[in-house]
């Protein structure tokens, strides 16, 4: 069984024969636990985004009581159109557990991500990191909270009013009016310097009028994610796992 969600019956074509038009693109952007390309139809570029095929247990769970990440993140990008690439479809294959699935988006043609300014050189440095600021608040004031805010999902394109910004792997979000400590937690995967990371909640908390606690609370949740994440390194490198 196969199960699907277009935007538009044009699309209908492409989504009936992803997988040939995904084996056939060689453009990969990604390449671990998932696969991402960049696939051409009807002479224009579209990413799409494979999963990896759920273990047993998971399948059952994506088949019967829970929504896939597919599913997840097609209803999260018609809802979210304004801050993440357009979704186009999802489909999903069934035997009779989820195997295999499939989004489908409009390419972003975006010049980088948030790892350049966090941890390359760019000239605009500064600029980026107070603009990322303003557009985290604004997720929040539309009451969106994205679980998985690291700097390889958030893309990053310059244009005449300065940068534009866009969300990506969307499928883990909630949508709540958020509390300050959800707000100050948003910031906790970002992996950045204390500096950088200071100046970002810095600007949040001017433009939001909070006071310095916000700035601290930040701080401390990014570090306390720093830390966990290094621990279970050491734990893998003592096993041998890595």
């Amino acid at each position: 069984m196969i199960k699907q969600q277009l935007t538009s019956k044009k699309y209908k074509p492409f989504v009936e024969e992803i997988e040939k038009y995904f084996s056939q693109s060689d453009i990969v952007l990604q390449d671990d636990r998932n696969t991402i390309k960049e696939v051409e139809f009807n002479n224009k570029v579209f990413v799409v985004k494979s999963y990896k095929v759920p273990g047993t247990i998971n399948s059952f769970i994506y088949t019967y009581l829970k929504k896939s990440k597919a599913w997840r993140a097609y209803e999260y990008g018609l809802k979210i159109s304004k801050f993440t690439p357009r979704v186009i479809a999802r489909i999903e294959y069934f035997q009779p557990l989820l195997g295999k699935s499939y989004l489908i988006c409009e390419k972003f043609d975006a010049d980088f991500n948030m790892q350049i300014p966090l941890f390359k050189q760019h000239p605009d440095k500064n600029i980026l990191l107070k603009q990322f600021a303003q557009f985290v608040l604004e997720l929040h004031n539309n009451n969106i909270i994205h679980h998985d805010l690291s700097p390889g999902n958030v893309l990053i394109k310059k244009d005449k009013q300065g940068y534009q910004f866009q969300i990506i792997d969307i499928n883990r979000m909630i949508f709540k009016v958020s509390k300050i400590k959800e707000r100050a937690q948003n910031f906790s995967k970002l992996w950045a310097s204390d500096e950088d990371l200071t100046t970002i909640l810095k600007t949040y908390a001017e433009v939001a009028n909070l006071d310095d606690k916000f700035i601290q609370m930040g701080l401390a949740y990014n570090q306390r994610n720093k830390d966990r994440k290094n621990r279970k390194l050491k734990i893998k490198k003592a096993l041998g796992l890595c």
